[in-house]
């Protein structure tokens, strides 16, 4: 039976970038990521970053308990009774995401197992094991904060950790945006076998096992690749909040 994983062990960084369009004056995120460090790329664009998951060289594991310390959210979305603490690594690697500086920033792991189980009002959801990390400093009333307004594009690299591999033939729901009244997703970010729940064949095959998946708000597939596991991979999605 494939199970939905709502966080996994695989190494993530997330940066969500913006720039202001003068002669629109739309506020927007560039796919191109250029307000990051030279090393990457040089560029006359510079870009404010509205939210920053990124984590800082010398953060301690602890520091995901506290909003005081964390980017995101010390209370949700995760397994009941468990601290962000016992559910992140900070792991050691040798290699940079490509938003990430080396001498600032580290990687962050998110992992799953059977006590990632979240509780709602109707009790636990038994059919899914979820470690979704929020940023803190995001709001979910519609427009409530910039990441919500104009053109925004969200930014993020992943890793594959070979001592935690993930059960691919599972689906794994890996970067997703909800809707403020959690009718659906504006888009989700996927890999593994996807659900016919969630717009799946639900069949177990060796493209779907091995492919990263984006669908847009209906659940429809728009673009598919490789899950490579050895490099870093880098994408980006850009939602038009003006023309929806």
């Amino acid at each position: 039976m494939s199970v939905r994983g709502y966080g996994f062990a695989i190494r993530t960084t997330f940066v969500f970038l913006a720039f202001i369009m003068q002669l629109l004056t739309l506020l927007g995120f560039i796919t191109f990521a250029s307000a990051l460090p030279n090393y990457h790329r040089n560029n006359t664009i510079q870009c404010p970053i509205i939210f920053d998951g990124r984590i800082l060289l010398n953060t301690s594991i602890t520091s995901f308990d506290s909003a005081a310390t964390s980017p995101y959210s010390p209370q949700y979305v995760k397994g009941e009774n468990l601290t962000w603490s016992q559910i992140l690594l900070l792991p050691n690697t040798t290699s940079a995401s490509r938003f990430d500086s080396p001498s600032i920033h580290r990687p962050l792991e998110v992992t799953i197992n059977d006590a990632s189980l979240f509780r709602t009002s109707q009790g636990l959801q038994l059919g899914f094991r979820r470690a979704g990390l929020l940023l803190k400093d995001d709001k979910n009333p519609v427009g409530a904060d910039a990441a919500d307004q104009g053109v925004v594009t969200f930014h993020w690299s992943v890793k594959q950790d070979a001592a935690r591999p993930m059960n691919l033939s599972h689906e794994y729901m890996n970067v997703w945006h909800e809707k403020a009244d959690y009718s659906g997703n504006q888009f989700t970010f996927v890999g593994g076998v996807v659900l016919k729940v969630d717009g799946g064949t639900g069949e177990d095959t060796p493209e779907e096992r091995g492919s990263w998946k984006v669908q847009n708000a209906k659940n429809q597939f728009v673009f598919q690749t490789k899950i490579e596991q050895d490099v870093w991979q880098s994408f980006a999605i850009k939602l038009d909040h003006a023309n929806k």
